[in-house]
């Protein structure tokens, strides 16, 4: 039995694991292929409509899935999971990403279904947050990056070591054994399974999102994923012990009250995910556990309540998910989500007496799960340090120290969250074209940190790993996940970001400054996106002018980004107008697209100067790593102001500094 129990929580495990880096990538390609361009209500019925066909689990298992549904499916889910991280075709991607997650729907009720007639349901508890644990043990071993963002041999290679695992745990325990006959006493969880939706959203957009943690806390990656892995092993921790109604109440009510506060949150604050993810370890055991009464476990019933409820849960996931970024990141969502999930542990699913945890005539039977569970949370803990070691691995030479040179080449590069110009992931392209220009300053937009419809990776954390030779420093747009960097081969004395005010779109943009010192003093850099979509001139012209406001207009100074404007716009002329020099039109590509990358048709990407630097060279180089083409100019600082070293910043008390 102890043998078939480890394979099960392995079982679990490894299908929550392979199942996240699914549904990111199901939802990135929704949002970056699929749906690219289209409202959001659109995109939001895609992805629903193509989930819908996960709802036919029950019909197509119970004809085709034979005497073991779950290692028949679990085999499919594996192939097909292992092909997505091989192909990096555009066509084959968008087919198998959606694929991928269509299949995982069918896999997790067959699974459970299994392991409640085996006798081994509490796995599924155990393996869920053991799942999560390998996950952001994963993320942190590849600096941020995840292995649904990832594709070529390694990553396949790797995406079929993680497969065949799958099926060899589905094969050596209950889950393998299984079939979908009518049987007695079942042992089934009930409406609890609808608590996986809600769950699962809160999980994903910030009790294990790597890159939220370390933007609030202000951490690196290692210290991010240690706090989170802390509370992965506490949840496992608490599934070992059947709690009473009062404890689970209390639970419920700590996990609420903590996320209805996100300032709390902050800082050394985000300490307090380790008792939420307790007091949800606590409520998801009751959730997850099987109804009993004295008159339905003696009966007999197929298992389709378990498939029904997995239905809800998704159809919930989709729709928390559409929610939480339709606003473009709806923080208040967080403390709903958790009463959510713990609303089955609450309220009475079935009428009996004479089980183990019971308030009034309310049971849920919840079991111990013993030396298992003590080894499970064993192994998150044995995750994390293997993530966290394998995570520290330098990369390449270190970025230079000392002041810079008086001529310097600048790149702005709009990186689209990673995706390629077909929407198909390319992380490791982004850092090529920036490795292969080789500028002394670049500028990026479309920078994440963890958003799933993004891939769910950190790209920040992985460049600063990826591209060592570079100092590098974030600035939040909308929300804490989405914004601009800058990366210099020089020290950055100071930096910060400023929000601009909220006009048309609800989509906050924003700008990241820094300042470098250089042999003829202080160099200001801004990077910043303006509004993108049409109809938002009013956005785009406001933007502008907050942008000259911080500029103010002083020497040494280089502005480059995503003005999503073209040269004869309102916008971009009132830019010129307020004193910069539009460095790449000096060299005759006042004209030249930079948008789209594969058909460029229209120029949207700027570099800009005071007009006292002195441009050199510009060029578009030609590259399909994204939707946007790079700009690259080589500028010069004559010098003048030189003796007064660092310019005076009269911003400093109307902005967070960080």
């Amino acid at each position: 039995m102890q043998q078939t129990r480890a394979a099960d929580i392995a079982a679990v495990a490894l299908t929550v694991w392979l199942g996240v880096h699914s549904l990111r990538s199901f939802a990135a390609t929704v949002s970056w292929s699929l749906g690219k361009d289209r409202p959001l209500d659109e995109t939001g019925l895609i992805g629903l409509g193509i989930l819908a066909l996960g709802f036919l689990a029950w019909p197509v298992l119970r004809r085709w899935g034979g005497p073991r549904p779950a290692l028949r499916v679990g085999a499919v889910f594996a192939a097909v999971y292992a092909l997505n991280h091989f192909v990096a075709h555009p066509a084959l991607s968008a087919l198998l990403g959606p694929a991928s997650a269509v299949l995982w729907l069918w896999l997790l009720p067959a699974l459970v279904t299994a392991l409640g007639r085996g006798g081994a349901g509490p796995a599924v508890g155990v393996g869920l947050f053991l799942g999560l644990a390998a996950q952001v043990a994963l993320q942190t071993a590849l600096h941020g990056m995840d292995l649904s963002m990832l594709r070529g041999l390694w990553p396949g290679l790797g995406a079929v070591v993680l497969a065949g695992a799958l099926v060899w745990s589905l094969r050596s325990g209950s889950a393998g054994q299984a079939s979908l006959a009518r049987v007695a006493g079942d042992g089934l969880p009930g409406w609890g399974l609808a608590a996986l939706g809600p769950f699962l959203v809160l999980q994903l957009t910030l009790l294990v999102n790597v890159g939220r943690v370390q933007v609030q806390a202000g951490w690196e990656l290692p210290a991010a994923s240690l706090v989170i892995l802390l509370g992965l092993a506490a949840a496992v921790a608490v599934q070992g012990w059947s709690w009473p109604y009062p404890v689970r109440l209390a639970a419920a009510g700590l996990a609420v009250a903590l996320l209805a506060q996100p300032d709390l949150l902050k800082d050394a604050g985000v300490l307090l995910l380790v008792p939420v993810q307790a007091a949800l370890g606590v409520t998801m055991a009751s959730a997850l556990a099987s109804p009993t009464s004295g008159s339905s476990a003696g009966s007999d019933r197929y298992p389709g309540r378990v498939y029904g409820w997995t239905i809800v849960a998704a159809v919930a996931l989709v729709a928390l998910i559409y929610l939480f970024y339709a606003t473009y990141e709806w923080q208040g969502l967080w403390p709903i989500l958790a009463g959510l999930t713990a609303l089955p542990a609450l309220v009475p699913r079935t009428r009996a007496a004479g089980a183990d945890a019971v308030h009034g005539s309310v049971a849920v039977r919840v079991h111990p799960v013993g030396a298992e569970g003590r080894r499970a949370m064993v192994a998150v803990l044995i995750l994390g340090v293997v993530g966290l070691v394998t995570g520290q691995a330098e990369r390449g030479a270190p970025a230079l120290a000392g002041p810079a040179p008086a001529e310097l080449e600048v790149l702005t590069y709009n990186i689209h969250q990673g995706f390629d110009t077909h929407g198909v992931p390319g992380p490791e392209g982004i850092a090529r074209v920036i490795e292969q220009i080789d500028a002394d300053i670049v500028g990026l937009q479309e920078v994440g940190r963890g958003w799933n419809v993004n891939g769910g990776v950190d790209l920040m954390a992985w460049l600063k790993w990826r591209l060592p030779q570079y100092h590098a420093v974030y600035g939040p747009m909308s929300g804490d996940l989405w914004g601009n960097a800058i990366l210099s081969r020089y020290p950055i004395a100071a930096w910060g970001w400023v929000h601009y005010p909220v006009r048309v779109s609800i989509f906050e943009r924003g700008l990241t400054w820094a300042a470098i010192p250089t042999v003829q003093g202080d160099l200001l850099v801004v990077t910043t996106h303006f509004s993108a979509h049409a109809g938002h001139d009013e956005d785009r012209l406001g933007q502008a002018g907050d942008l000259l406001d911080f500029w103010g207009g002083r020497p040494r100074s280089v502005i480059v980004g995503d003005i999503n404007a073209r040269p004869a716009e309102d916008s971009v002329r009132r830019l010129i107008a307020g004193g910069l020099v539009d460095v790449p039109a000096a060299h005759g590509l006042g004209e030249t697209p930079t948008y789209a990358s594969d058909s460029p048709y229209q120029r949207i990407d700027y570099i800009f100067t005071s007009p006292d630097i002195r441009s050199v060279s510009a060029a578009v180089p030609p590259t399909l790593a994204s939707d946007h083409l790079p700009v690259v100019v080589t500028v010069r600082l004559d010098g003048q102001d030189a003796g007064a070293g660092q310019w005076h910043r009269p911003w400093d008390e109307r902005i967070a500094w960080r």
